[in-house]
């Protein structure tokens, strides 16, 4: 896609044409971090076979954050349009994760036909700024249940 559009001397001095930023995953990183959105790693031993999680939680100061969880196991590609997705759900239709008791809700490792509106398309779009063409980039969100002790 080239540039983008917020750099109208056509420098490449957008973040997103990073030299340093050399993967779609890297983009998405610093998307992330410029926006707000707290990465983090989950174990695939607790992940219950999902390949992430998107919520709302709380920072250090107990102040409403924004997290996607990655499972430790996923490839380069897999990170990316799971990461893509997350982030559109929270931009785009954050209202879902009412949906969740706790405001967090499981992304599945199983693709859907990629979707023409919504986080799904939103996401697709987001990798395609980054260079990364993907089969689908919609993926199932899921209710988790508590554990039960």
């Amino acid at each position: 896609m080239g540039q983008r559009m917020n750099d109208p001397a056509g420098n490449g001095g957008a973040s997103i044409n990073d030299p340093l930023l050399t993967t779609p995953t890297a983009r998405l990183m610093a998307l992330a971090m410029g926006t707000d959105i707290r990465v983090f790693e989950v174990p695939v031993a607790h992940s219950a076979g999902l390949a992430g999680l998107v919520g709302v939680g709380a920072d250090e100061n107990d102040e409403p954050q924004c997290k996607i969880g990655l499972t430790d196991d996923l490839d380069d590609d897999l990170r990316a349009d799971v990461l893509a997705f997350g982030i559109a759900v929270l931009v785009g239709t954050p209202e879902i994760l009412g949906r969740s008791p706790d405001g967090v809700l499981g992304i599945s490792r199983q693709r859907l036909p990629q979707a023409d509106n919504g986080p799904g398309n939103l996401a697709w779009h987001m990798l395609q700024t980054c260079g990364r063409e993907s089969p689908s980039t919609t993926f199932r969100l899921m209710v988790l249940e508590p554990d039960e002790e």
